[in-house]
């Protein structure tokens, strides 16, 4: 991807944080009016959430990606998160690696239950040098950055809790991104 492409997408996602919207109710993403604290931090504005993957067999991955995020406003809202995965291929001997990293996330609700994403994660990868026969011979680790471009649907599961599925594209590809373009994502938010 050239440089002005992604230059161009990023620039339009910023104008559209910058636009205002009116008429809608989104009172989903604003905790009770009664609750409010006059100014300053508000618990109520606080979630976690974040997602969980399981895989088992001769190929074995987990994910455990916890989230903390707060609502600036009714429609924007941003946190972080840290992420852990494990992994291992019975395929090759010796082969298992633990993942590690943190991110950074800003979402903008433009219409009642969509909205947009921008994350910046930074992960700390384990590479392998094999012989022909897929033994390991050497590692090394490197930090991985990846810029996340994207957007998703949130469905209410509860008073205050919500499933959210999203699509994001890693700006930032590069021949040891662990990711293929686009990422599907499933996780969860529950306000605090």
């Amino acid at each position: 991807m050239s440089k002005w492409v992604v230059i161009h997408i990023v620039y339009g996602f910023l104008t559209l944080l910058s636009i205002p919207t009116f008429g809608q109710d989104n009172d989903e993403w604003v905790p009770d009016e009664s609750k409010k604290s006059e100014k300053g931090f508000d618990w109520n504005k606080v979630y976690a959430g974040g997602g969980l993957a399981l895989q088992f067999g001769s190929y074995t991955f987990i994910d455990v990606s916890p989230i903390l995020g707060y609502r600036l406003t009714d429609d924007v809202s941003a946190g972080f998160g840290i992420s852990y995965k494990y992994l291992s291929d019975n395929r090759i001997a010796g082969y298992n690696s633990h993942l590690y990293g943190g991110n950074i996330f800003a979402r903008y609700a433009f219409v009642e239950h969509f909205f947009g994403h921008a994350e910046y994660e930074l992960l700390n990868v384990e590479y392998f040098t094999l012989t022909s026969s897929g033994t390991i011979i050497d590692s090394e680790r490197k930090d991985i950055s990846y810029l996340w471009i994207g957007g998703g649907y949130r469905q209410p599961i509860g008073l205050n809790s919500y499933l959210n599925l999203m699509v994001l594209y890693n700006l930032n590809e590069s021949i040891y991104s662990i990711y293929p373009n686009p990422v599907y994502r499933i996780g969860f938010n529950v306000g605090l």
